[in-house]
């Protein structure tokens, strides 16, 4: 009967856990639902501010920008991770994909997982983030990238790059790289319509190149976020599906022990019985 106890024991252990990771595939499933809806209403405002600045552009106006201009000095990686595991292979493949890409360049963090990451691998960190609240804010990549386009015209860094994982559907996620300075590959942009910019086409042009970097940067931290929801509610759902199928296993083991230990105990009865007559 101490068999059948250690199992029931085990059934209760598995249950407790399998209940715990449906709570978490909930949150984690609530989250993402929100994460989803602020990486989607994002994307178009990215896009159009890319549309504009092409237009201007386009204007003949003097793009002598040293945004726009290639720098000198290391290149630098801001790469966003996530704050904690429970997540499955999210961590794991971004930050394999962010050391190929690094080299031997300077790394910005976002993220514990990304910190610990590079920590232990040697690289020069120039710069560590942690986000405090469960949606990234504008005012977060911000604060990332305002100190860094200032590295870049001092010359301390001569290029940008942002390392995160592009959000692509609950259970699709691409790691990928954006290079944000110097500023290349805006969308083209229609040349319909006339238009009049105020106060002056360069200044606009002057204004708008900080902001559409932090768009970006904001996009990057909306899209790892929505990722990394994703990954945890996938991971958590196997969970707990591991879990119900491992009670099913054990409840089968206790039934076999169970009816061994009523045969066994049976047989006993008989034999006494037997000898008992004889």
């Amino acid at each position: 009967m101490a068999n059948t106890r250690d199992i029931k024991r085990r059934i209760s252990s598995v249950n407790s856990i399998g209940h715990i990771t449906k709570a978490m595939e909930m949150v984690a499933g609530a989250k993402l639902r929100r994460a989803q809806a602020n990486v989607i209403n994002s994307r178009p405002y990215t896009h159009h501010l890319a549309q504009l600045i092409s237009r201007l552009q386009k204007t003949g106006l003097d793009n002598s920008n040293q945004l726009l201009e290639p720098g000198k000095g290391p290149g630098a990686y801001i790469v966003i991770a996530g704050q904690r595991g429970l997540s499955g292979a999210y961590n794991a493949n971004t930050l394999r994909f962010a050391q190929g890409m690094v080299g031997s360049g300077q790394v910005i963090t976002v993220g514990r997982k990304a910190k610990d990451f590079f920590v232990k691998s040697g690289q020069q960190i120039i710069g560590e983030y942690s986000l405090k609240y469960e949606a990234p804010t504008y005012a977060d990549a911000t604060n990332i990238l305002k100190p860094l386009i200032d590295f870049f015209r001092d010359g301390i860094i001569g290029s940008l790059h942002l390392v995160y994982t592009e959000f692509l559907s609950v259970l699709n996620h691409r790691p990928t790289a954006v290079q944000l300075l110097p500023i290349i590959g805006l969308v083209d942009a229609d040349d319909s319509g006339p238009y009049i910019y105020e106060p002056s086409p360069q200044e606009v042009l002057e204004r708008l190149l900080p902001r559409y970097l932090t768009a970006l940067v904001y996009q990057g931290l909306l899209e790892a976020k929505a990722s990394e929801y994703g990954a945890q509610r996938t991971a958590m759902k196997s969970a707990t599906d591991n879990a119900s199928e491992m009670i099913e296993q054990l409840t089968l083991t206790y039934n076999r022990a169970r009816q061994t230990a009523i045969t066994q105990e049976i047989l006993e009865v008989v034999n006494g019985a037997q000898a008992l007559e004889g």
